[in-house]
């Protein structure tokens, strides 16, 4: 009797750390691994941009879309006691918020296509905390996935380096992010001050999007900027949607 409880209980234990170990990595998304290639550029943060394409269906009421926004507000945790909407027209065909504050600028734009779906655009900027993206991305997947099956989310971080950077730097800095995200270079755009690499990744399958006849999920640009004397890094999934 002995054996055989000490056999239940191991496997028991050895179920339990199967499941335990699935939900780590479920958890930890490819945003963990994006946050750390980002760091290894040495690039000072600049912003991250979250943009958002998602069609949502069976709504009776604005009170619907209305609580879409608020959830994704309160997603980014941030301090806003109201969310002022406002229609465009008198039929309510948009319907469109902003709210700010010291960390986010957050634009969501609702536009009726037929009596019971609507198609929603959000635009995210963020300028501080950026460690804490990983959370807030699947918070947001997660109010997505409750509200559409039809979603679309691009993400792209941003940094600069305080000075011009040789064009041998720049390519160091671009086989530097192929090589740690275990991507393939698919295309690359090459003009005066821009270097833009398109590529896929094994580590961001989900985020696949197609491309001619390939697919891609990671999109960097490095720029100079002469304005600001600086040099600008874009690191993307799938594209940079974003004009840099």
């Amino acid at each position: 009797m002995k054996v055989i409880k000490f056999v239940t209980t191991f496997l028991l234990l050895f179920i339990i750390g199967i499941f335990t170990s699935y939900a780590d990595v479920k958890y930890n998304t490819w945003t963990d691994n994006f946050i750390k290639v980002f760091d290894q550029t040495e690039a000072n943060f600049k912003f991250y941009n979250i943009k958002i394409n998602c069609v949502v269906s069976d709504i009776n009421n604005k009170k619907q879309i209305e609580n879409m926004c608020t959830d994704i507000v309160n997603s980014l945790n941030i301090k806003s006691d109201k969310i002022i909407m406002r229609e465009e027209n008198d039929n309510g065909v948009k319907i469109y918020a902003q709210i700010k504050d010291s960390s986010y600028n957050v634009s969501f734009t609702a536009i009726k296509k037929n009596s019971k779906e609507y198609y929603i655009i959000i635009d995210i900027l963020g300028n501080k905390l950026y460690k804490n993206i990983g959370d807030i991305y699947r918070n947001l997947d997660d109010i997505l996935n409750r509200c559409s099956n039809d979603a679309e989310i691009y993400f792209c971080m941003a940094g600069e380096y305080t000075k011009k950077l040789q064009l041998y730097k720049c390519n160091d800095i671009l086989e530097n992010i192929l090589y740690n995200m275990n991507a393939k270079e698919i295309d690359r755009v090459r003009e005066d001050s821009l270097v833009s690499v398109t590529a896929y990744s094994n580590l961001l399958t989900e985020n696949d999007l197609d491309y001619l006849e390939n697919k891609i999920n990671l999109n960097i640009g490095i720029r100079y900027s002469d304005n600001e004397d600086k040099t600008l890094i874009y690191m993307a999934t799938p594209i940079i949607k974003l004009d840099y």
